[in-house]
């Protein structure tokens, strides 16, 4: 699939602009307990919510991403919302550290949810979708994700800072708490 840009918007004028655009980071995770091995999942800033009737969000996955291609496959999947304590899960699903598949699992305290799918425990909240539907657009797919399961972290509470991605740094409310690098969609 190629890519194609506005006359007078050139891809780095986009992801330069976009980079002005603070985003709450989460890790998006799809496989099953079943097969450990076939666990994927990549950090992603492009979520938001949809509608509460029926409860339902929307997810941006680029088309190259090997999770993209897993969770078309299976169907379901999480979006972990991180607080600040998990930036390295961040930067880990992010492909900072050079790992891929199944082995960034290996960062972060992950359990099956009532989906199968991978649940990060220190997530200030996980939602466990199934895709209701998928529009692909130019480099990526949009999936609206059904949400049959919610849990939030016990310990995390109302006093939590969310992990936040803005000017290709992570950054806590308060605090930058990261370097240049971040969230793929």
């Amino acid at each position: 699939m190629s890519a194609t840009t506005t006359p007078g918007v050139s891809i780095s004028d986009f992801r330069l602009g976009m980079s002005r655009l603070a985003g709450g980071v989460s890790v998006i995770a799809t496989g099953t307990a079943a097969d450990p091995a076939g666990r994927r999942g990549m950090t992603a800033t492009a979520v938001c919510s949809l509608c509460a009737e029926p409860p339902s969000l929307v997810v941006c996955l680029n088309h190259a991403a090997g999770t993209r291609e897993q969770l078309r496959h299976n169907g379901v999947f999480s979006v972990n919302v991180l607080a600040g304590g998990d930036l390295e899960v961040a930067r880990m699903f992010a492909g900072l550290h050079g790992v891929f598949g199944a082995e960034r699992f290996s960062t972060g305290d992950w359990s099956p949810g009532a989906l199968g799918v991978p649940v990060l425990e220190t997530a200030l909240v996980s939602f466990e979708c199934r895709v209701a539907k998928s529009v692909e657009h130019g480099t990526h797919a949009l999936l609206i994700g059904h949400i049959e399961s919610i849990r939030w972290a016990d310990e995390a509470g109302d006093e939590a800072e969310p992990l936040v991605h803005y000017s290709q740094r992570f950054h806590g409310l308060g605090t930058e708490v990261g370097v240049t690098g971040g969230p793929t969609t």
